[in-house]
C-alpha cells in the first residue's frame, strides 16, 4: 500500500509539474503571447526585468517549490526505472538510498543557488 502513495504522488506532481512550467514558459519565454494579451512582460531575459524578479520572493519560492518537484517526479520515474530490473530486495533498497542521498543533496545545493541568486 505504501508503494502506491508514492506512485500517486508521482501522479500529482507530474500534474503540478505541467502548470509551473506553463506558467514559467508563458512568463519567462513567451513574451509574445504576454504582449498579445496586453501583459508586456518587459523583455522577461533582459537584465532588469531578471534582477527585478530576483528581489521578489515569490519567484524564489516558485523555483524552489519547482525544483522539489521536479526532483522527486525524476528520481522516482529513475527509481522505478531501475527496481523494474528485478533486483534483490538489498539491491532495491541501495538504489533507494542512493537516490535518496542524490535528492537531498541535489535539492540543497539547488534550493542554495536559488536562494543566493533571488533572494540573496
Amino acid at each position: 500500500m505504501r508503494e502506491a502513495h508514492f506512485w500517486l504522488l508521482q501522479l500529482v506532481t507530474g500534474l503540478v509539474l505541467i502548470v509551473l512550467l506553463g506558467l514559467h514558459m508563458i512568463v519567462i519565454h513567451l513574451e509574445t503571447i504576454l504582449g498579445f494579451l496586453g501583459l508586456g512582460a518587459g523583455g522577461a531575459v533582459a537584465y532588469a526585468s531578471v534582477m527585478e524578479r530576483a528581489a521578489s520572493s515569490p519567484w524564489t519560492w516558485f523555483y524552489i517549490i519547482f525544483l522539489a518537484l521536479a526532483l522527486y517526479h525524476g528520481l522516482y520515474g529513475l527509481r522505478t526505472i531501475i527496481l523494474e530490473l528485478t533486483l534483490s530486495r538489498t539491491a532495491s533498497t541501495v538504489v533507494t538510498v542512493l537516490l535518496v542521498i542524490v535528492g537531498i543533496a541535489a535539492f540543497s545545493f539547488g534550493t542554495y543557488v536559488t536562494w543566493q541568486a533571488y533572494a540573496g
